[in-house]
């Protein structure tokens, strides 16, 4: 019986761009944007092959997401143009044409993940299918103000609904990140979040945070979840509890995150999953007793925390997790992990207002988990992003005492 096929993502995206007409005002696109246009049109898609039909679907469903958030970044980038003598160095040469590549491998590796059973298919469901071009227009209509905070370096501009949150939060996090609106501290920027992630991402955000599922798996080998415990830090607005809930449907997860607004988005979002509970709080100061979970992860947290409070986080971390339990993260590559995207790490702080990023991308996560006691230290890379794991120490465990009669 034969399969359809569907294009990879390359495919996708090409159509979009061989979609567009040719412009007289070609000359005001960024040398970047052009790039990528001559990048993708000269992309082979005939490398992709699979008989699984899971991943095939997986992957043609990859394809046109990919595709589809590519097509929407075009109207940004038009719209969000530097003035005159303000145009950001290009990347360097075939930079935009390996960057495509490793989000093509990146999908192939997630549609993989999906064909194997390590994740269900309904990880790939739409956010919110309907209201989809409602939030594209709201990031359309935000644009220019953003643009302003990046031309003006302006990195503490809240609203008044916003600012009620600053006192009660610590200092390097009263920021606008990304000099997004209200940086994480009102509902509107929380409605707009993931999709402003997915649109820098080509729609690799959500694949990137499921590079987090493999190493899950490998340690809680064909495990349903029954009788575990999981807290995710930084929890944001619930994708990567999302993916995670959905691999270990009978897991207890409790997410956490400083962000009372965020906190509030993802406990709507999750409320279909029962065993899910959404709290806020500080994953430098974790307000649970010693060796309550059985892992502790986190998706794209440390590049946004200075290095004394990383410190705090691991050690915290490994002070909840009961011995031998997992510790994962997945957050952004750092130098070296590869060199060929090394060139990203400096555009990336200087553009969207990260502070805490250059220390990060220096001071590699392997080392702090090493420093902090972790053990079983393994890594890898996908895209844009990097995965680690560990496990505390196995000596010294703790009665659970629920088991106790």
């Amino acid at each position: 019986m034969g399969y359809p096929e569907f294009p990879p993502p390359a495919s996708a995206l090409e159509a979009c761009v061989r979609l567009m007409p040719p412009s007289p005002f070609d000359f005001r696109i960024p040398p970047a944007a052009r790039m990528m246009g001559a990048a993708l049109r000269a992309f082979d898609p005939r490398g992709w092959r699979t008989d699984n039909p899971t991943e095939t679907l997986a992957m043609g469903i990859q394809s046109l997401r990919s595709g589809l958030f590519l097509a929407e970044s075009v109207p940004l980038l038009l719209m969000s143009l530097p003035g005159r003598g303000e145009a950001p160095e290009p990347p360097p040469e075939g930079a935009v044409e390996i960057t495509l590549a490793r989000l093509r491998e990146l999908l192939e590796r997630d549609a993989a993940l999906i064909g194997r059973g390590d994740a269900p298919l309904s990880v790939l469901l739409p956010r919110d299918p309907f209201g989809h071009g409602g939030t594209l227009l709201r990031i359309l209509l935000d644009v220019h103000t953003v643009t302003r905070r990046r031309r003006h370096r302006e990195s503490r501009d809240f609203s008044r609904a916003a600012r009620r949150w600053l006192d009660e939060l610590p200092a390097y996090y009263r920021r606008n990140f990304h000099y997004q609106t209200d940086g994480y501290l009102s509902e509107r920027s929380a409605a707009l979040y993931e999709h402003q992630v997915e649109l820098l991402f080509r729609g690799g955000a959500d694949a990137m945070r499921r590079m987090i599922l493999p190493p899950l798996k490998n340690h809680f080998r064909d495990h349903s979840g029954r009788g575990l415990h999981f807290l995710e830090l930084g929890s944001g607005t619930g994708s990567a509890a999302q993916s995670v809930t959905r691999c270990f449907p009978e897991a207890k997860i409790t997410c956490l995150d400083l962000s009372h607004p965020y906190t509030q988005h993802a406990r709507r979002r999750l409320s279909s999953f029962e065993r899910v509970d959404c709290v806020q709080g500080d994953a430098a100061s974790l307000d649970f007793g010693d060796a309550r979970f059985d892992a502790v992860y986190s998706a794209f947290l440390f590049h946004e925390l200075p290095l004394p409070v990383r410190e705090i986080v691991l050690d915290e971390a490994q002070r909840v997790l009961r011995p031998g339990g997992f510790y994962g993260l997945v957050d952004s590559l750092q130098k070296g992990d590869d060199s060929d995207l090394d060139w990203a790490l400096e555009f990336f702080p200087r553009e969207f207002h990260e502070p805490y990023y250059a220390n990060y991308s220096a001071n590699p996560m392997e080392t702090l988990l090493e420093d902090a006691g972790f053990e079983a230290i393994s890594s890898g890379t996908g895209y844009m992003a990097k995965w680690v794991s560990a496990r505390t120490p196995a000596v010294g465990r703790k009665p659970d005492i629920a088991s106790i009669e």
